[in-house]
């Protein structure tokens, strides 16, 4: 049988986060070396996971058992979403706090390699419809990953990249010069902006904050901190 292999990926990743009062719990995850990776439920979208099960499968696991089954698998897992895009309007708004926060800019062939074997990196697929668990013999986890790594078309301009853990928690991916660039929004406070350009100094990214001019984003680089 012929093996899927995805030969392109991008050069870059993007993390979205927000601040203000989370803001050192992201201080932290920049200088641990580390995505934090949540659990299913704290998703914020409600068609996450959504799927349906194949007549054949629902009549060889009756009762229920089947989706009580696939329901546990996305509770355990850990979930991080990035994109391929720095510079998406909504998500600035959605994911960093009215564009009130950061965006986080990662190596991906350096993030990839720092990564333990049991993490795993996929592109989401955008569909019509939500995806179908076969009876073909796989794991439970796998389907569940097929599950959450399919999402409704509309979401298709987000470009998003799924990071995978065995269970919730620390992603650490080590090693240096990993996280390329730092970009602020437009609406950061002045305070933010100073504590991570501080720790962009310290660990010697550059920092970047947004300007808007009409419909058009561009970033410079961020106001030194106050010493």
């Amino acid at each position: 049988m012929a093996k899927m292999v995805i030969y392109a990926a991008p050069a870059h990743l993007y993390r979205y986060r927000p601040l203000g009062t989370k803001i050192e719990q992201e201080v932290d995850a920049l200088v641990g070396q580390y995505i934090h990776c949540s659990g299913f439920s704290s998703m914020n979208d409600p068609m996450e996971g959504a799927h349906r099960i194949s007549q054949r499968l629902r009549d060889k696991q009756s009762n229920g058992k089947q989706s009580s089954k696939i329901k546990e698998e996305m509770e355990a897992v850990g979930i991080a979403s990035m994109s391929e895009v720095y510079d998406h309007e909504p998500m600035w708004a959605h994911y960093a706090a009215r564009f009130t926060g950061m965006c986080v800019e990662y190596n991906t062939r350096r993030f990839l390699r720092g990564l333990p074997e049991d993490v795993a990196l996929t592109r989401i697929m955008y569909s019509e419809q939500a995806p179908t668990l076969l009876d073909d013999g796989r794991l439970e986890a796998d389907r569940v990953r097929g599950c959450l790594s399919t999402k409704s078309v509309r979401w298709a301009s987000e470009r998003e990249w799924r990071l995978f853990l065995t269970a919730p928690g620390h992603a650490r991916y080590g090693g240096g010069n990993v996280v390329t660039r730092i970009y602020l929004g437009s609406r950061v406070s002045r305070k933010d902006e100073q504590r991570l350009t501080s720790v962009g100094e310290q660990l010697d990214i550059p920092v970047s904050k947004m300007t808007i001019e009409s419909y058009s984003l561009s970033f410079d680089p961020a106001k030194p901190r106050v010493k």
